[in-house]
């Protein structure tokens, strides 16, 4: 549970986005998150913000990302009015009931939490926030499962074929595919924290930048050269 705060400190509605982590991996969340597109927009909203409302003018175009659930469903019914084509109308039919219940989905998979609870009138309102500025479902390769197999498959064959060939070597040949791969996925995240800034000026979705940084870290002279090795042990004609 959140602490309450005095509502004359609004503070750290705005330091919390400072202090969050730049990127998260999120594991067995991705269901959640998918099973319905109001959540995505939930998830959207939080990440834009909205402008706080200030009086002193040097303090203008303040974005604050800690937003209460009437906040959130107006900023949904804005982004209706303004980018009508990019969603689905049925995104937009949400009650304040509903999106009470998509909020409690998401704050259980871990993607948001409250921010802080404020005494406003006669009532506590909770403030949310995103846990990570930029999340990842799944991080980690997915078809490691199927390279894996893949690996094992050849690390039996292989010996029955030529004696010379030892399955701890096909083995060894995994685990360097497995390690040059964690070391590309760490660069293509550090890349992302450079691209952040964009992020939260524009509507491009950080999982499409995700899928072009792997296309271009997929041309690596470290896969290369392993598979040139493996190639040369099994006796496999590459050309080129």
């Amino acid at each position: 549970m959140s602490k309450e705060f005095d509502p004359r400190d609004r503070k750290i509605l705005l330091d919390f986005w400072e202090k969050l982590p730049e990127l998260k991996i999120v594991k067995d969340s991705e269901r959640t998150f998918y099973s319905h597109s109001a959540r995505q927009l939930i998830m959207k909203v939080l990440g834009m913000g909205i402008q706080e409302q200030v009086t002193d003018k040097k303090a203008e175009n303040i974005i604050r990302r800690a937003l209460n659930t009437q906040e959130i469903y107006q900023a949904i019914q804005d982004l209706k009015k303004s980018k009508p084509r990019e969603f689905d109308i049925k995104d937009f039919d949400l009650s304040l009931h509903n999106l009470y219940f998509h909020i409690q989905k998401l704050e259980e998979a871990g993607l948001i939490k409250p921010v802080a609870i404020l005494r406003e009138g006669r009532h506590n309102v909770t403030y949310y926030g995103r846990t990570a500025r930029i999340m990842f479902f799944n991080v980690e390769y997915e078809e490691y499962e199927q390279v894996k197999n893949a690996f094992t498959a050849m690390e039996k064959l292989a010996p029955k074929i030529n004696p010379k060939i030892k399955t701890e070597d096909i083995r060894g040949y995994y685990d360097r595919y497995v390690k040059i791969g964690k070391t590309l996925t760490k660069k293509m995240f550090e890349k992302l924290a450079d691209y952040e800034q964009g992020f939260n000026t524009t509507d491009v979705d950080p999982i499409d930048i995700l899928n072009f940084l792997e296309l271009v870290y997929s041309i690596n002279l470290e896969f290369t050269d392993l598979f040139k090795e493996v190639a040369k042990n099994l006796d496999i004609k590459i050309d080129g």
